[in-house]
């Protein structure tokens, strides 16, 4: 077989750790999250990658922080398809406004903001038992 008509399925592509395979390696991204007095600020630093190029989704309860890989061109970024590099993804904490997380990047690094939900002081309710 030759290289050129060597064909990687788009399914190997999704899971594969490709960029350290083929694109020579890439720094790790760093993230950090601590709690503030109205809400969870999750910092993330990504060396190397165009802000622009950056994907933070929310589906459920679930954070996804990713970036584009061009599928088709050298250039990583030019290409029309693309495939996820997967940054972090987290399971959002109960007591967060999800319909108000908001996304900033700034100083070479992303804030994710996730303010506070009503439960955030707390929940308590007697269920009473029938007999």
């Amino acid at each position: 077989m030759r290289f050129s008509n060597f064909h990687i399925d788009r399914e190997i592509l999704l899971t594969a750790d490709l960029m350290n395979t083929i694109n020579g390696g890439m720094s790790k991204p760093a993230t950090h999250m601590e709690r503030q007095d109205s809400n969870y600020r999750l910092m993330v630093k990504v060396p190397g990658v165009d802000p622009q190029h950056l994907v933070v989704e929310v589906k459920n309860n679930t954070l996804f922080l990713f970036h584009k890989v061009s599928v088709h061109s050298n250039d990583l970024y030019k290409g029309s398809d693309f495939f996820p590099f997967t940054v972090g993804l987290m399971v959002i904490p109960y007591d967060v406004d999800i319909k108000s997380i908001k996304a900033e990047y700034e100083n070479n690094e992303l804030r994710v903001i996730m303010p506070f939900n009503e439960l955030s002081g707390g929940y308590f309710k007697r269920i009473n038992i029938k007999s």
